[in-house]
């Protein structure tokens, strides 16, 4: 049977008015060392080189209230100044991750019931929390991770039920506040009190040093973005705090923001938290900087209660998130519409600890991706005027992967539903790789008409292994980028984080904690300003490609369609609706080489006019396939 334990923190703030007051003492956060009162039995004061913390070796399975007071922690700490003040704590999460990240904290200064739950907040999802960077500010939720030791704003983001909860007043500056233990693994070096109007560095709370009425911006880089001017981006996911990004990216995918786990953490859609996106979102509008949407549909991180419905069930809820995110983010530029989708990897299978709800979208079916086509079909229908892309991992260092991903994207693209290629980055797929393989699929992918786009690119050391080699990322990525970066049918990269502490691949960070810059990181700017790419359409890759465009579009009545051909051959014209569906056939014949022009009177293939909206034009000729969307506004 598990024990309770709880761990209270009674904190008493005295006022020495016979003290001489520091002029910005008011503005300086208030720390109070975790073991430095007077401690209980049942937790233990433990030692890592210079730092002493509390921890405890019990779990408590309740989630309302600590449920007993077996450990009480007693402090005296002086408050200068009234004022509304968030709660900081340093701590480190154990190596079991969310199994080690969740405690309780009063809500409010004052002694509290231990079986109240109105006096109580469960604190959780820390694992994935904090800062670990002298020039960090500690605002936003971070994402430091586990095992290392790390600041955390409790108030601003784990804690927001009880917003206001932390105030002191004038007269009364000696209060008590309580904290609860409630997993093990979860060790507390340090907690802090600042004032809510002022931003709080790492360095501040670890200095016990003012902090900053206007955020303290200290960019890493100065600026323009990489691939300003150029015709192709280079982008990365952004973490809270970041405020460098605009300098560098002009690209911006969120990571676990744009998750569907992350925003339905309840089967009721009005709890669904979608405010990490909604930030993201406006920062990249507001800094007119690429978005795309990572991912709709995907086996890992997906909600926890979508596997436990009927399927019919399951549909209601997949489309409803796809037409949300849609809605919510109409100016939506790129989509990772299915992620990972091959046997072996994440598809919502329900193996292996994935979502289960591929039958719910078809399955298999006659096609064997009848379930990703479905998913296509929703996306279309719901971004209507965002580039759709699949994306998956291992698949340029593998033949084999490669045979598969194009039997996919053929697919897709016969329906017109598919707008671009994604061909995950990770350093596992690329490291070991001879670029004559690399480039091998890449041009097998080309072949197929659609623009290529890298995502979630990182290099560092060889397996992920050992201390950070500066030189070891460097070569990887003198040899490797520029086969990407000036690959014609490459239109942009998007690497998967640059801070160190903050990356999913640990050795493959290019901004180091203390915002220096790694080599590798110089070495990309300058590569990345200077090359000067080609587009020429000439490319051998495309010799034989048609390129076709229409004029006007948008269009109300009518809209004429040219293309150029080489040669004699059989072509097909088609219109396609939003989900794929045949509208009408323009052409079905074999024409002569040169310069084509069909027109299209907005009508289907009985002479009805149809109704606004997006349409795709599919155009095929000898094995080439090409789309393009055309939009009917009237």
């Amino acid at each position: 049977m598990k024990h309770i334990f709880t761990l209270i923190l009674i904190t008493t703030f005295f006022n020495y008015t016979g003290l001489a007051q520091d002029s910005d003492a008011g503005a300086k956060p208030v720390i109070i060392e975790a073991e430095s009162g007077t401690v209980g039995s049942n937790y233990s004061v433990l030692t890592d080189g210079d730092v002493s913390y509390v921890t405890t070796d019990v779990n408590y399975t309740g989630s309302s209230y600590p449920g007993g007071s077996e450990s009480v922690i007693i402090y005296q700490v002086d408050f200068q100044s009234a004022g509304t003040y968030q709660l900081f704590v340093r701590m480190r999460v154990g190596a079991n991750e969310f199994e080690d990240d969740s405690y309780f904290s009063a809500s409010g200064f004052g002694e509290k019931s231990l079986t109240d739950a109105a006096d109580w907040v469960m604190i959780n999802g820390l694992a994935d929390g904090g800062f670990t960077g002298d020039k960090n500010v500690v605002y936003d939720a971070g994402g430091a991770g586990s095992e290392i030791w790390k600041w955390v704003n409790i108030t601003n983001n784990f804690y927001g039920n009880f917003p206001d909860a932390f105030v002191v007043e004038e007269g009364n500056l000696s209060l008590t506040f309580q904290i609860g233990s409630r997993e093990d693994g979860l060790e507390f070096d340090k907690i802090a009190f600042g004032k809510a109007d002022l931003f709080y560095t790492v360095e501040a709370l670890d200095n016990e040093l003012a902090g900053s009425v206007d955020w303290p911006e200290d960019p890493v880089y100065p600026g323009p973005p990489l691939a300003e001017g150029k015709p192709k981006f280079l982008g990365n996911v952004k973490a809270s705090g970041d405020y460098s990004f605009v300098n560098i990216w002009n690209q911006l995918t969120p990571g676990n923001e744009g998750k569907w786990a992350s925003i339905a953490n309840n089967i009721d859609t009005t709890t669904w938290d979608w405010s990490a996106l909604d930030e993201l979102y406006a920062y990249a509008k507001e800094n007119d900087i690429l978005f795309k949407e990572h991912t709709l549909i995907w086996g890992s991180q997906q909600p926890y209660w979508i596997s436990g419905l009927d399927q019919a069930k399951q549909l209601e809820y997949i489309e409803y998130w796809i037409r949300k995110c849609a809605e919510r983010y109409p100016e939506t530029d790129i989509v990772d519409v299915v992620n990972e989708p091959l046997a072996s990897h994440n598809p919502p299978d329900g193996e292996n600890g994935r979502a289960n709800y591929k039958e719910a979208l078809g399955g298999d079916g006659e096609t064997g991706w009848d379930w990703v086509i479905k998913a296509f079909e929703m996306a279309r229908k719901y971004y209507p005027n965002a580039e759709l892309l699949l994306n998956d991992y291992g698949i340029i260092n593998s033949t084999s992967a490669t045979n598969t991903y194009i039997e996919i994207i053929k697919l897709l693209n016969d329906r017109g539903l598919i707008d671009g290629i994604g061909v995950q980055g990770h350093r596992f797929a690329l490291e070991s790789t001879p670029n004559s393989m690399l480039n091998f699929n890449i041009n097998r992918l080309a072949a197929i008409g659609l623009p290529i786009y890298i995502t979630e690119l990182d290099l560092g050391n060889i397996d992920n292994e050992g201390t950070p080699d500066d030189d070891e990322q460097l070569e990887l990525y003198q040899r490797i980028f520029p086969l990407l970066w000036e690959h014609p049918a490459i239109q942009g990269i998007t690497l998967w984080g640059y801070y160190e502490n903050d990356m999913w691949q640990e050795t493959c960070y290019l901004v180091r904690s203390d915002g220096t810059l790694r080599p590798a990181f110089t070495w990309l700017a300058e590569y990345v300003q200077e090359t000067v790419l080609t587009t020429a359409t000439e490319d051998i890759l495309y010799r034989d490609a048609v390129r076709i465009k229409s004029f006007p579009n948008p269009f109300s009545s009518s809209t004429k369609i040219q293309f150029d051909l080489k040669r004699s051959e059989h072509v097909s014209i088609k219109i396609l609706d939003a989900a794929g569906r045949e509208v009408t056939a323009l052409v079905d014949e074999n024409l002569d080489a040169g310069t084509h022009i069909v027109t299209w009177n907005a009508a289907n293939n009985t002479g009805n006019k149809l109704n606004r909206g997006v349409y795709i034009c599919r155009f095929v000729a000898g094995d080439r396939i090409e789309t393009m969307k055309l939009l009917l506004i009237d």
